[in-house]
């Protein structure tokens, strides 16, 4: 940090992997007000679903069609949405390439082989950490904007964290 109390831009280089998003999703399900109340909604939905499934079945004495339909459904709500989420933006990251994120007093620059976004810290004001990554949040509460920043991908993650929490809060 120079006198002026700017430090040195901080820079993130990776390659997207299922685990990084998996854990970022992961993280705003459980540190945001809107990811809460769309895990407990899908969890009452798949209750639900099973919970007729078995009663339909134990009414009528035998499995019925509309028993397994239910099942079905409780089980595409439980695992297949959030896997075809996490397949959504695998597809949306896998051919550009390396991601080259830079931070500093102004705000965070993502580029990669196919387009560059300046982001201003007023744009993604808030940050989760894992113990693998930080997560930059933005956006509305129905629309997040995730900014996800490997720990693998700087050497300084001291640097790199120091910069994010004096910019965006928890």
């Amino acid at each position: 940090m120079d006198a002026g109390g700017r430090t040195e831009p901080v820079e993130v280089r990776y390659t997207p992997t299922a685990a990084d998003f998996r854990a970022a999703f992961a993280a705003r399900d459980r540190g945001t007000v809107a990811g809460r109340r769309v895990r407990r909604k899908n969890r009452v939905l798949a209750g639900c679903a099973a919970a007729g499934a078995v009663l339909l079945t134990l009414a009528s004495g035998a499995v019925r069609v509309q028993a397994v339909a239910l099942a079905a459904i409780a089980l595409v709500v439980a695992v297949g949405l959030p896997w075809l989420r996490l397949r959504r933006v695998m597809r949306m990251v896998a051919d550009k390439g390396e991601f080259r994120v830079v931070l500093d007093e102004v705000g965070v620059t993502v580029s990669n082989a196919v387009s560059v976004m300046p982001l201003a810290w007023r744009e993604q004001p808030y940050y989760l950490e894992t113990p693998e990554l930080f997560v930059l949040l933005g956006g509305d509460e129905e629309t997040h904007v995730l900014t996800v920043l490997p720990k693998r991908g700087t050497p300084d993650r001291r640097l790199l964290g120091e910069l994010i929490a004096r910019h965006a809060s928890v």
